[in-house]
């Protein structure tokens, strides 16, 4: 089974302004924390060449019903790599991703479009949830899209706060 995401964020900013912010590694570390991370590291790798690499690593609390706890254990460990490709002449960016859960039997791939909207931003995330364990992978799959939603508008509402102190 494998369950598929498409969420949109919207900030109050030009796209390189957002790309700013978002591949800043004091960011990532503040939306992770903010999201329940226990531990929260970054990377951002530039090539030099317009391509950005952006590695967070965090560790979660697995607060999760009984049945998918003997799955995981007590802390979920993930590291999410996006690959930026350089922008557009309008400034909008694409990105493909792979969130890595370890040893965990659950894997989230997909892309991320920023691009501009008028006098915002809009970031699109779109990807596919899979879990590999049989009768309750649907289920783990669902909690998982669950804690996604919930991570992408807490990472809005940590970038917009993020862009209100820049901009004050």
């Amino acid at each position: 089974m494998t369950t598929e995401i498409d969420e949109i964020q919207h900030y109050q900013a030009s796209p390189d302004v957002v790309f700013t912010m978002l591949s800043d590694a004091d960011f990532i570390k503040q939306k992770c924390l903010a999201s329940g991370s226990i531990e929260a590291d970054a990377e951002v790798i530039d090539d030099g060449g317009g391509r950005i690499s952006l590695v967070a690593r965090r560790v979660l609390p697995a607060k999760i019903p009984g049945f998918a706890k003997k799955f995981v254990g007590d802390t979920i460990t993930l590291t999410e790599t996006q690959n930026w490709r350089p922008p557009a002449s309008d400034g909008s960016r694409a990105a493909g991703f792979v969130v890595d859960f370890g040893n965990n039997p659950i894997s989230f791939t997909g892309a991320v479009e920023m691009k501009p909207n008028g006098d915002e931003t809009t970031v699109e995330t779109k990807g596919m949830i899979k879990c590999s364990v049989p009768f309750v992978g649907g289920k783990i799959e669902n909690l998982a899209l669950e804690w996604i939603q919930k991570y992408i508008n807490k990472e809005q509402r940590v970038g917009n706060d993020w862009l209100d102190k820049a901009a004050s």
